[in-house]
């Protein structure tokens, strides 16, 4: 059987259907280039033949393999095989009756698949089965061959080859009745160790069990009739104790019951004293309200009043000193403005006067350079016709020396008149010398006062704007002094609201003794603690009770004296720390107590609040043995408990005695912790405020003379710049600086004469010169008019040159003078506008400081207004204090009152839970009697109202009865009688499971016999594969490679199973190891191998992918050639790119792309 035809519709590439026909029965080969549909072909085959494994078709998914996914408008991906059958005998079963079969797949976007063998639709087992049929394996297939499988051939290890012929030669079915004999052999090995187990834990350790219970039998008899006689003198024992408390009960019920009646009565009596006191109270806080009350809060509004006027003018007043900060350094930062522009304005002029210097010397040179040139000119001309002196205005030499002589004669006549009048000059210099001596000492003197007077000034102007700035400071501080004395007066009228609501929180005293340390008296309890959590506040004052109030001081002596010399309205208990002895609970009952309750429900008072280490005994003795509980259910429990025994409290306020009392609910003093908590901060926060406020008074006592010294450093300033002034009217307008400045104007004129007379002097000897020239020139006409003419010539193009060069530097030079000029127009102009605004600003500052004084006047004003109202308002609150402390007083006798009449209710409540508790306690005993009583009969009671119990210890005989009772148990649960009657049925058990282990053991060995026959049949099938293999992987090895050998070698020569290894040999030299052959050679030995092993069990088709990529060309056709030679019974369909393989071919398919879609065309080769 082999492929005949191949129809490809919408698969991978193949857009379009393609239709590939006339398989050659042998040897097909597929080529075309990289990217047009080669390998797709193969892998439409695999894809036909049901291979579920996608990276074998190159697909993550079913999606995949449809044209572009789907995205082309092609929805499903369709491959049909038509196979030609007409070779019955290797034709697949229940198929012989066809001469061709068609298989197609279909797989559409929603990765449905389709099978279909000869056009009816099948499932994919049966696709699978049939090519099993085939031994064709489409899940593990040995007949496809890819260039990833040589490689993998190459690196294999010798038991991997073994296994490769082992697959080859089909020994697994040996390996799967061998492993399943194994698995056999594995489960009788298990039964046996289990029917050992069960001999060796189960039946001899029953036996030895039922001897021992035979024993324990008899054991439990005789401790149940020792049990019986001991519970009997118990129970009669009990009757007679129950019988006495049950009266014991009664007599003190009775007892309680007339102290109750008592302190039910004396609250009575307290409560109607107590309404009488709270009508008096109410009556006195009307009458304060009235005649105190409503004038003091006239004064407070007053007082408000006048402070927020106060704070308005204060407020105007930072602003305006604010302003007068913004202006003084809007002027310091013109000023500083104004005088940068002026250095840049005469940085500017300077510049423009170095230019215009030196542009005067440029022009005055380009004028003479110019003058020069036009004599040059004159000159030329005149030498040219012959004039030795090159001047066309010149006439004759001796005309020349007559001009010059008189123009000698005119300069002379000059020089002796520059001469004349400096003589003049310096007589007059001398007259007024000792006179400008002093002009110059007096005016050196002016200069240096003025330098002075300026640099004062300059140092006053910086102490009044540093003072300015100051004073600005010194309001803020004021403004923040007046916030903080409003703080502190709205803090201490809380803390005073506080002092008279609770007077009974604070204790007041005069001191004993002169230079007594206050620091001995602690304070109340109630104010040396904070619960960590509120929530525990009613417990805890609840645990406290009275002495929440009492005192606490270093030792005795503090509180005796205290005593001694104070008289206080009611009673005062102190708390010497030297003197009491405090302790904390045993952490062995704190664990026991929060083991019944939990953690979570359950705490050591001493727990739950925090305080100073210093105030530990005091503490202690108040909180440190009892507990604080959730729920009373819990307490109860905690409280009566035997390893416990402590006063348990709960959050609700009741209080279980470990005596049997309950005490329950009392409330009155709910919040009072919580409210020294508050009034705490408070005070805390009054303290900041005043330490704060005194700090800033204390920065504001410094500085209260600051604004008269502002006011002085500003008439200070004021002085300074008119004196400043007047020292420079004095200096400029003043007789000895006329005077210096004349001499130095006449010093100027005989310099400027004397210059002159140097220079007359020199045209006077530069004329003698050109006389004395002349007329040497008359004497040597003619060369010396060549000479000249020469000269003149040179002297003519040095002055070009020179105009040249100083036009160009003058018109670059223009340019940045043009410039100049406008920026100096602008800093004139900017210059005007910064004075202008430094005149106005000067204004606006003095008008601010105006201002600034008149708010300061309206401030003092203001100020003495609000210390007039305050001293009123306090003098008023003195008064509403006064009336206020009476009121206290009877405030506080109330609150005593009230918490006697609640310490009253406490102890009646603790009485009302004793009898509550003794109540119970007695109907517990009656219970109990009665029982008892009806339990034992009539005779046994007579008998224990008769017995004497005088040595009868109850606890020895309890726990003699425990000690029976718990053995007795303990038998009972071990002791069955039922057993002993098994004991010969466990006997015949034993023997039955020996006899069936002997059977095992001869079963284990019959099959571990098989075991080894099997594998004895597996080597021998094994070695006959291998040599098979191995004769054939020589034939084909030296037909690709001719003058070569290959070969199988056991790595162990007496056992197969230990591995076999590739040997070569060229020419007869055998290689140590294939690391010594190419990668051709290598890739050459590996595809032998598979191909031998390929014709031990042939397959009617074999797929080969590239196998040749790795081979030159030679190689290739050395395979093709092979494979027509030893594959004549199997159909070859060959991927290759080289044309020595297809070459040998019989049908050659090319593959092209064409419209985005691969497409085939088939060529029919030579065949031999």
């Amino acid at each position: 059987m082999h492929i005949k035809s191949l129809v490809i519709d919408g698969f991978k590439s193949y857009g379009k259907r393609v239709e590939l026909n006339d398989f050659d029965p042998e040897f097909n080969a597929i080529t075309g280039l990289n990217g047009t549909g080669k390998s797709n072909i193969l892998d439409a085959i695999c894809f036909t033949l049901g291979i579920s494994a996608m990276n074998t078709i190159r697909a993550s998914t079913m999606q995949d393999v449809i044209y572009k996914s789907g995205q082309a408008g092609v929805h499903t991906a369709t491959v049909t095989i038509t196979f030609d059958n007409r070779d019955k005998s290797r034709s697949a079963p229940h198929y012989t009756h066809n001469d061709e079969i068609v298989i197609s797949r279909e797989v559409g976007m929603g990765s449905k698949n389709t099978y279909r063998i000869n056009g009816l639709t099948v499932p994919a087992k049966k696709i699978m089965d049939f090519f099993n049929s085939l031994q064709m394996n489409v899940n593990n297939p040995h007949f496809i061959i890819m260039q990833g499988r040589i490689t993998k051939v190459l690196n294999m290890k010798p038991i991997e080859i073994l296994s490769m012929i082992e697959e080859a030669a089909g020994t697994n079915m040996y390996e799967s009745k061998k492993r399943s004999l194994e698995m056999t052999v594995g489960k009788k090995d298990n039964k046996l160790k289990e029917m050992r187990d069960v001999a060796d834990e189960e039946i001899v350790p029953t036996m030895e069990t039922i001897e021992k219970e035979k024993q324990m039998l008899e054991e439990l008899n005789m401790v149940h009739g020792q049990l019986r006689i001991l519970k009997e003198k118990l129970d009669s024992w009990n009757y007679v104790q129950l019988m006495k408390k049950v009266n014991q009960f009664t007599e003190e019920l009775k007892k309680l019951d007339g102290i109750k009646q008592k302190k039910e009565e004396l609250i009575e009596e307290s409560k109607n004293q107590l309404k009488n006191m709270e009508e008096k109270l109410k009556e006195d806080e009307e009458s304060l309200k009235i005649n105190g009350g409503n004038n003091l809060n006239v004064l407070k509004v007053k007082l408000e009043e006048k402070e927020k006027e106060k704070d308005n003018i204060q407020l105007q007043v930072n602003a305006c000193n604010t302003n007068i900060n913004i202006e003084v350094k809007k002027i310091k930062d013109l000023e500083k403005q104004i005088n940068n522009s002026k250095k840049g304005y005469e940085a500017k002029i300077k510049e423009m006067d170095d230019f215009n210097e030196m542009n005067a010397g440029v022009e005055e040179e380009n004028k003479k350079n110019t003058n020069d040139l036009d004599e040059i000119d004159k000159k030329i001309r005149s030498l040219n016709s012959g004039n030795i002196f090159g001047d066309e205005d010149n006439g004759s030499v001796q005309e020349n020396i007559n001009k010059y002589n008189l123009e000698l004669q005119n300069q002379q006549t000059e020089n002796q008149q520059c001469a004349i009048k400096i003589d003049g000059l310096k007589k007059k210099l001398n007259e007024h010398l000792t006179g400008v001596k002093e002009a110059q000492k007096t005016y050196n003197l002016q200069m240096s006062q003025l330098t002075a007077k300026e640099k004062e000034y300059e140092k006053v102007k910086d102490e009044y704007i540093k003072a300015s700035e100051a004073l600005n400071q010194h309001h803020n501080l004021k403004s923040s002094r007046d916030n903080l004395l409003r703080e502190v007066r709205n803090l201490s009228s809380k803390t005073e609201s506080f002092e008279s609501n609770n007077p009974g929180l604070f204790f007041r005293y005069n001191d004993p003794r002169p230079n007594f340390d206050r620091r001995k008296v602690h304070g109340l309890i109630c104010r040396l603690f904070t619960p960590i959590d509120f929530r525990f506040e009613l417990a805890l004052t609840t645990l406290a009770g009275g002495k929440l109030y009492f005192i606490v001081v270093e030792d005795d002596t503090v509180g005796k004296d205290i005593l001694e010399t104070n008289k206080f309205p009611n009673r005062v208990n102190f708390i010497p720390l030297s003197k009491i002895k405090s302790d904390s609970l045993d952490p062995r009952i704190i664990s026991r107590a929060q083991q019944i309750g939990g953690a979570d429900n359950v705490f050591p008072a001493m727990s739950l609040i925090k305080y100073d280490k210093k105030h530990l005994k005091a503490i202690q003795w108040v909180f440190g043995q009892a507990f604080i509980c959730t729920t009373k259910g819990i307490a109860e429990k905690v409280c009566f408990d035997n390893r416990v025994n402590k006063h348990c409290f709960t959050l609700e306020g009741d209080h279980f005695n470990p005596s049997g009392s309950l005490t329950g609910g009392a409330n009155t003093q709910r919040l009072i912790l919580q409210s020294i908590a508050k009034q705490d901060e408070v005070s805390f926060e009054l303290q900041a405020k005043k330490a704060e406020y005194e700090k800033v008074d204390s920065s504001l006592q410094a500085m209260h003379n600051l604004p008269e010294k502002v006011a002085q450093l500003k008439d200070r300033q004021i002085s300074v710049q008119e004196e400043l002034d007047k020292i420079r009217s004095d200096v400029h307008l003043g007789q000895p600086h006329q005077q210096v400045t004349e001499f130095n104007k006449i010093n100027q004129q005989i310099a400027e004469l004397e210059a002159k007379l140097a220079e007359g002097k020199a045209n006077e000897k530069n004329l003698q010169k050109k006389i004395k020239d002349l007329e040497n020139k008359m004497k040597n006409a003619e060369n010396i008019l060549k000479k000249q003419l020469s000269d003149a010539e040179k002297s003519r193009k040095n002055i070009l040159e020179k105009i040249k060069k100083n036009k160009t530097e003058y018109d670059k030079k223009k340019n940045n003078y043009n410039k100049l000029e406008l920026e100096i127009k602008d800093l004139t102009g900017q210059m005007q506008e910064e004075e202008n605004q430094l005149i106005e600003l000067n204004v606006e500052k003095k008008q601010l400081e105006e201002k600034l004084l008149t708010l300061m006047s309206e401030l003092k004003i203001a100020d003495d207004k609000c210390k007039e109202a305050s001293k009123e308002y306090e003098a008023q609150r003195e008064i509403a204090m006064k009336n206020s402390n009476e009121i206290q007083q009877h405030k506080y006798l109330l609150k005593k009152l009230i918490e006697e009449i609640s310490t009253n209710e406490v102890n009646l409540a603790e009485l009302s839970s004793e009898i509550t508790k003794m109540n119970n306690g007695s109907i517990a005993a009656k219970e109990k009697f009665k029982d008892i009583d009806k339990r034992l009969p009539d005779e046994q009671k007579q008998m224990a109202l008769k017995m004497d119990f005088i040595n009868f210890k109850s606890e020895e005989c309890n726990r003699s009865v425990n000690e029976l009772q718990t053995r007795y148990d303990q038998l009972a649960k071990v002791v069955d009688p039922g057993k002993l009657n098994n004991f010969h049925k466990h006997i015949q058990e034993y023997k039955r499971l020996q006899k069936k282990l002997e059977t095992i053991v001869k079963d284990k060995i019959k099959i571990n016999e098989i075991i080894e026959e099997l594998e004895v049949k597996k080597r021998l099938h094994l070695q006959h594969a291998s040599n098979r293999v191995n004769i054939e992987f020589g034939k084909i090895f030296s037909s690709v490679l001719p003058g070569a050998q290959a070969c199988l070698k056991q790595t162990n020569e007496e056992d197969i199973t230990a591995g076999l290894e590739i040997r070569v040999a060229f020419n007869g030299l055998w290689k140590e190891s294939l690391e010594e052959l190419s990668g051709g050679q290598r890739s050459l030995v590996a595809l032998s191998l598979v191909l031998a092993m390929l014709l031990f069990n042939p397959v009617p088709l074999y797929i080969l992918d590239e196998v040749d990529a790795a081979l030159d060309l030679s190689h290739t056709q050395n395979i093709g050639k092979m494979l027509k030679q030893h594959f004549k019974q199997s159909q070859f369909i060959v991927v290759s790119l080289k044309d020595g393989m297809f070459s040998n071919a019989n049908v050659l398919f090319r593959t092209k792309f064409v419209d985005g879609s691969s497409a085939v065309t088939r060529t029919t080769c030579n065949q031999t």
